[in-house]
């Protein structure tokens, strides 16, 4: 409005205002733009529903990633955030707790709709660039066959690993069915299979099988691409094999941990006399074969309430037994936790061929020297063996003898491939070998030893450039 008009307007409609001094209209300007309006309310209303979804979000990631049931939102954290806001900030918990959506139906379809949303990033990625996979088939309570399958891939210079998918086969597991369920996936998302780089397998027939497991169509569609068997899976194979008399002290263990762990009062009356007893832990472990750590945990703990077993099942049948397989049970909870400790460094996120051969190869070399010493009852290295060395009896020594050498002549054999692999000494510290020494299709070398954004690069991310999946 034309600055006349207004004050045309001011003297005629608000005659009482025109003497008024200037600082008089800017209040009164400041006070009309401060006033609640309609446009106001709705704005502030959708800013906390959009803060309350997002936070229905995080709390529903956090409910899949802990495992919980869905129900869990509505019916524990809307009240504990109730009780937290009025108690500790003293504030009217209502409107923030009906802000943020928790049922069990949303938080349901949050987590679908978080875990599609990941999917569909991790496809884009896949069709532009180089990848490992990893398969597994298992199989779940209602006898469906699961196949999940694993990637890892290099993204913005960071060594990446993500589960693919995880699907049902509702018919059979042979090889051409698993690879057509890879295919129809790969395609049905757009990601080409040339892609695929190298695949790692848990070596059942359906998938390594030389004419009709899944490699083999695999090899067909992409000839270069390179395959392995899980090298944990290997190592599980070789701590399994036991000979008649270790498999007999192993079996005596699991009967007498069974009998008191599958009966209530049984289990009472043990815990009560190990804490009689002054005992570090009351309760035996269970052991189950698809826990390949348990073995070994379970004969640990055996061995650690020895004594009170031995009393506990003194008036039982297993009483005389127990006594008679003291020896092996002793070795046995030995040499499963050095394979534990195997198994634990060739598994993990960052794990690659050239740590796991690096493993590998320690190990048997580990094996030999305890070869060497317990020949000449040398038991360093085998602390539950050292506390019983005084009953140890020749034909004793000459049973764990027979089985180091079978374990060492099996990891040989299983892991020949990892012990012949030959890393070259560019590949670990490519700026520290001479370029002279190099084959001299790669003597191009020089160039990115030159490069001191490289090597800088190089020191920041270490070794990453020839990690490949494993297990």
């Amino acid at each position: 409005m034309k600055p006349c008009k207004m004050k045309k307007h001011l003297i005629s409609v608000h005659p009482e205002k025109k003497d008024k001094p200037f600082e008089f209209f800017q209040k009164l300007r400041d006070t009309f733009q401060k006033r609640t309006t309609l446009a106001h309310m709705v704005r502030e209303r959708p800013q906390r529903l959009d803060n309350g979804i997002v936070a229905s979000y995080k709390v529903s990631k956090i409910i899949a990633k802990t495992g919980n049931a869905h129900s869990i939102g509505e019916s524990l954290i809307l009240p504990a955030v109730s009780i937290i806001i009025s108690d500790v900030m003293k504030l009217a918990p209502e409107e923030t707790v009906q802000a943020i959506p928790l049922s069990n139906s949303t938080v349901c379809r949050r987590i679908d709709e978080m875990a599609g949303d990941i999917e569909g990033q991790l496809i884009c990625l896949l069709k532009s660039r180089s990848f490992s996979l990893q398969l597994d088939e298992t199989t779940l309570q209602d006898s469906d066959a699961l196949l999940m399958a694993y990637v890892r891939f290099f993204n913005a210079k960071e060594l990446v690993e993500e589960m693919l998918f995880a699907r049902r086969i509702r018919t059979d597991t042979k090889g051409a069915t698993i690879f057509e369920e890879i295919r129809g996936y790969f395609e049905e998302n757009g990601i080409p299979m040339e892609n695929i780089i190298a695949c790692a397998t848990d070596g059942v027939a359906s998938l390594v099988g030389q004419y009709r497991g899944f490699i083999s169509y695999l090899k067909a569609v992409i000839p270069s691409v390179f395959t392995i068997h899980c090298i944990v899976h290997r190592e599980h194979f070789v701590s399994k094999k036991l000979a008649l008399r270790l498999n007999h002290s192993l079996s005596l263990v699991i009967q007498v941990v069974n009998f008191i762990k599958s009966h209530a009062l049984q289990n009472r009356l043990f815990r009560q006399l190990c804490e009689e007893n002054g005992e570090d832990f009351d309760t035996l472990l269970l052991h189950t074969e698809v826990r390949w750590l348990s073995k070994g945990n379970c004969l640990q703990r055996f061995v650690a309430l020895w004594d009170s077993i031995v009393a506990f099942m003194s008036d039982k049948d297993f009483g005389e037994k127990l006594i008679d397989a003291k020896a092996g049970i002793f070795y046995l909870a030995d040499i499963f936790q050095k394979l534990n400790l195997l198994n634990k460094a060739l598994q993990g996120k960052d794990s690659d061929l050239i740590s796991s051969k690096s493993a590998v190869v320690s190990f048997v070399k580990k094996l030999e020297l305890y070869l060497h010493n317990l020949g000449r009852r040398e038991f360093s290295q085998f602390p539950n063996l050292k506390a019983i060395a005084g009953i140890l009896k020749d034909e004793d020594i000459l049973a764990y003898v027979s089985h180091l050498k079978q374990v060492i002549e099996d990891m040989k054999e299983r892991f020949c491939d990892l012990l012949n692999l030959d890393i070259p000494c560019w590949i670990l510290d490519p700026f520290g070998v001479p370029a002279v020494e190099v084959h001299p299709e790669i003597q191009e070398l020089i160039e990115l030893q030159s490069d001191v954004i490289a090597r800088h690069a190089f020191g920041q991310f270490g070794r990453g450039f020839g990690s490949m999946m494993i297990c």
